[in-house]
């Protein structure tokens, strides 16, 4: 009852603030160019030539160019835009007389705060799946090539935005300001994790390191444990719409970036419970 009362009062602050219509902009535009970009020869030329890379098999090349769509770059774009939609909602709880009214209630703190993060993530998640749906159809639809692992990506993206909100959802408490918010959940982001990420990447691949130091390697590894793995879970997402095995870590990709996102929330609930308003 409460996870749906907090649900409503997102959806309608996100209707007073314009930020639904901000999503349907944003969903328009990323639709519009699938469009235009699909219809285009150049594109058509493009699905040709995976499809010969993939052994003249069609249903490959689709698969191809939809792992294309859920890549690092379009993950990252989109990813940011999430933020800065739901930078605004602890921000504005928090005004004077709003704060007033909620505490007022019969609910506690613990539930105000997974209430918020729980009615944020519920509105990424069907923006996820309105965008994902509508852009396996009009793919599905020009290539009659029907590959439904591809919609498994709104889970997967709606999972990394999780973890994200969880960072934005802390930052929003301690700053009180949604532009400070966007700054420090964004630079976390990229590049904190996406460095991380890459040279963790490097360390696997390089098992002579002749770059970083022994120390310096260990500095980088500590840090790449300690904090959320969202681009690993963009692996996984690729590897589960190509059906392929997944990655080695997947695991522990998992399990620790569950751990930080709990441990953000924690922090946040600690930090709300102690603040007088």
């Amino acid at each position: 009852m409460v996870i749906n009362t907090f649900i409503k009062g997102i959806f309608r602050e996100a209707l007073a603030r314009k930020i639904i219509l901000t999503i349907f902009g944003i969903i328009s535009f990323f639709i519009l160019i699938l469009i235009l970009l699909i219809t285009n020869e150049a594109v058509r030329f493009l699905l040709s030539a995976l499809e010969q890379t993939s052994g003249g098999n069609m249903k490959d090349a689709v698969i191809l160019f939809q792992s294309e769509i859920i890549s690092k770059t379009p993950l990252l774009m989109l990813m940011c835009s999430y933020i800065v939609i739901v930078s605004a909602f602890i921000p504005s709880m928090l005004k004077k007389g709003y704060i007033d009214l909620i505490l007022s209630k019969p609910i506690s703190r613990f539930q105000i705060v997974t209430g918020h993060y729980i009615a944020g993530t519920v509105l990424i998640f069907f923006m996820n799946l309105l965008l994902f749906v509508i852009i396996w159809i009009v793919i599905s639809a020009k290539t009659s090539v029907w590959h439904f692992p591809f919609l498994y990506s709104v889970f997967w993206f709606t999972s990394i935005f999780a973890v994200l909100y969880s960072i934005v959802v802390l930052m929003g408490f301690v700053t009180k300001n949604n532009i400070l918010t966007i700054i420090t959940s964004i630079s976390f982001f990229f590049p904190v994790t996406w460095l991380l990420y890459w040279l963790n990447k490097y360390f696997e691949q390089d098992t002579q390191n002749i770059v970083f130091s022994s120390f310096a390697e260990f500095f980088i590894k500590f840090f790449y444990y300690l904090f959320p793995k969202v681009w690993d879970i963009q692996d996984i997402c690729i590897s589960v719409v190509k059906a392929e095995p997944l990655p080695d870590n997947y695991f522990v990709s998992i399990s620790s970036t569950v751990l930080f996102t709990l441990v953000m929330l924690t922090l946040a609930i600690y930090y709300f419970n102690k603040k007088d308003y």
